[in-house]
């Protein structure tokens, strides 16, 4: 399919910030995996169908010229609509547009119309009537509104006077909104991130209502803390809309309360508040009142946070003043060095030491080079380091096409020793929509075997493995495992119940417990979600138990706990309660608010009264 020799396009993904790169990874793997599957069908074929040419002979040329500078939206919207039809079953890796929105912060536009399916005028009232069954019934009513707000708003800009749809729509609104915003705060699939972007490019018509609804969520929902992805989406899609001026403002006190937040949180170590502070343009926040540095200064010093959030805090601080070119950044350059030195300090966080020691190394490297994104790795001398570069070399002898493997390679160590947890996930989304997602699974369940120790190391792993998709009996055997590697390492039955274990050890089992729940707590993977459960029945059991002191020492494991329990029940067998409701109404009274309320909120909807589990969308 792609040509021999020099005209063979090698994506090496040298710049995790680059875009282009990045979507011509994905791309040049989608055409790989057609041609594993459909050796018969050209790369020149497929470029002609895609309308990249007059015949397939030119088009294939025109094609390998634009993965190598970079596709264009329309382009990526070709070929999403061949490789759609040509392997359908590759829908789980979602499509290019969906990928390039992701992706991208400027520069590209933002087509939100290559998201929307074409559903004629006169369909629009009959679809979003209708009551949807599923995700994706949820996204064509959110398509075929957005093409209608869209086509009026066109209509507008021309001079010409047309009914608000919104006001048309506002009953319909309501609840697609709602349904939304659950689609996109579920365990990761393609749908949920189109939801995000899906729920962004409504705001654009409807601000005031999305907002509120967003907050209330965001506040009270058990699985708010997500939210705070679908506001940054929102960001980059409005920040030069007629709203700015009122979402500035509105995420501004939102960052401003995230340090509260963050304590009620289901998952505080995400911090998904912190992707939201970085994506904030500099205008909003100028030297003099610079709330954003603010916000990720405190995340960056806290020592309570994960190492995940300081190296995000801080890298992300870095990034703004060389992107922005600040005229503040020497201040800021001399707050980051004495927070590089405290990095290296061992007692900073016994616990997590080498962590900590790689945040500053990275860090400190961009400062040095002057460079916005950490994209070449300094050795620190150190076994774990070792591993890494040795689970990543495993590629080199795996089922990927060697034109693929250089960046493969690439895209794994920046799963694993990116500092910038934006990077860190657009690194497995790229992976994702490239296909090729068996042999990286297989180098990080490498990694996870030779790297027992280092609790921050192996949540990256973990979390990693998780959102590659894969939901098959081996990355089960990999996730279950490293569960019960993490509980083991907690030493409960050997510490008195006031004795905290060390908090990375805590981390580490709330990561592993939640990657369970994120891998196989989605439609179509309910073998593997009660397999890998029922796996861990005397954990779970242990910590839906705990009581006094010891509960509020495990709170967080045992929140994740009550995620898993959630995402992986089972219909009732025989009249008999499942595992999942019988732990649940365990957790319902809690000590922890944070892990009784998401257990109330599960037995509220999840178990119907004919025995089957209820999806998602029948949430309160």
């Amino acid at each position: 399919m792609m040509l021999p020799g020099k005209d063979r396009v090698c994506p090496e993904v040298r710049d995790i910030s680059s875009v282009a790169q990045l979507l011509s990874y994905a791309a040049i793997g989608q055409l790989a995996q057609l041609q594993r599957h459909l050796p018969d069908i050209s790369q020149g074929r497929i470029a002609h169908a895609a309308g990249l040419g007059g015949n397939p002979r030119y088009a294939g040329a025109a094609l390998t010229t634009a993965m190598r500078k970079g596709l264009t939206d329309r382009q990526l919207k070709k070929l999403d609509e061949i490789i759609g039809v040509l392997a359908p079953d590759t829908d789980g890796a979602g499509g290019l547009c969906s990928l390039a929105l992701r992706l991208s912060a400027e520069g590209r536009g933002h087509d939100t119309s290559n998201l929307t399916a074409h559903i004629p005028p006169s369909w629009a009232r009959s679809v979003l009537a209708g009551q949807p069954a599923t995700e994706v019934d949820v996204l064509i009513q959110a398509s075929a509104l957005l093409a209608r707000l869209m086509a009026a708003d066109k209509m507008e800009k021309a001079g010409r006077s047309v009914p608000s749809p919104r006001h048309r729509y506002a009953e319909e609104m309501e609840p697609l909104v709602q349904r939304l915003t659950l689609v996109s705060v579920a365990p990761p699939t393609s749908r949920n991130y189109d939801a995000q972007i899906m729920l962004g490019s409504l705001a654009s018509y409807a601000f005031e209502p999305m907002s509120d609804h967003l907050e209330a969520t965001l506040r009270y929902s058990p699985m708010g803390f997500r939210v705070w992805r679908v506001i940054a989406k929102l960001v980059k899609l409005n920040a030069e809309s007629r709203h700015s001026d009122s979402l500035r403002a509105w995420v501004q006190r939102l960052i401003g309360d995230s340090g509260e937040l963050r304590k009620l949180s289901l998952y505080a170590g995400r911090g998904l508040d912190l992707d939201l502070a970085i994506t904030v343009p500099a205008a909003w926040s100028p030297p003099g009142d610079d709330w954003v540095c603010q916000a990720l200064l405190e995340r960056a010093r806290n020592p309570r946070a994960t190492i995940r959030e300081r190296g995000t805090a801080a890298m992300g601080l870095w990034q703004r003043m060389i992107i922005d070119e600040r005229p503040d950044l020497a201040e800021t350059e001399q707050e980051l060095r004495q927070l590089i030195k405290e990095f290296r300090d061992p007692a900073t966080r016994p616990d997590a030491a080498a962590g900590l020691r790689w945040v500053a190394a990275t860090l400190e490297h961009v400062i040095d080079e002057r460079a916005a994104v950490c994209n070449q790795w300094p050795d620190p001398g150190e076994p774990w380091f070792s591993h890494v570069q040795e689970a990543a070399g495993e590629l080199d002898s795996s089922s990927l096409p060697a034109h693929l493997r250089t960046g493969a390679k690439n895209l794994f160590r920046h799963m694993i020793l990116q500092n910038a947890g934006v990077h860190r996930r657009q690194a497995i989304e790229t992976v994702v929509t490239s296909g090729w997602t068996d042999p990286v699974a297989r180098a990080l369940g490498s990694l996870l075997r030779k790297e027992p120790e280092e609790a921050w190391l192996r949540i990256r792993a973990e979390f990693a493995l998780s959102f590659l998709q894969r939901r098959d009996r081996w990355v089960e055997d990999q996730l279950v495992r490293a569960c019960r590697q993490a509980y083991q390492k907690l030493r409960l039955s050997e510490i008195a119940d006031d004795v905290a274990p060390p908090w990375s050890h805590v981390t580490e089992m709330h990561a592993s417990l939640f990657a369970i729940g994120d891998c196989f707590g989605v439609e179509g993977a309910e073998k593997r979600a009660k397999s890998a459960r029922d796996a861990l029945e005397d954990i779970l059991t242990e910590l839906a138990s705990l009581t006094g002191e010891r509960a509020r020492i495990l709170r967080r494991a045992t929140r994740a706990a009550a995620y898993l329990l959630t995402f992986t029940a089972q219909r009732r067998e025989g009249g008999e309660k499942d595992l999942s409701q019988i732990l649940l109404e365990r957790m319902r009274n809690d000590p922890d608010e944070v892990t009784a309320k998401l257990s109330r909120w599960a037995l509220d909807f999840r178990f119907g009264p004919d025995d089957t589990i209820r999806p998602l969308l029948e949430a309160p």
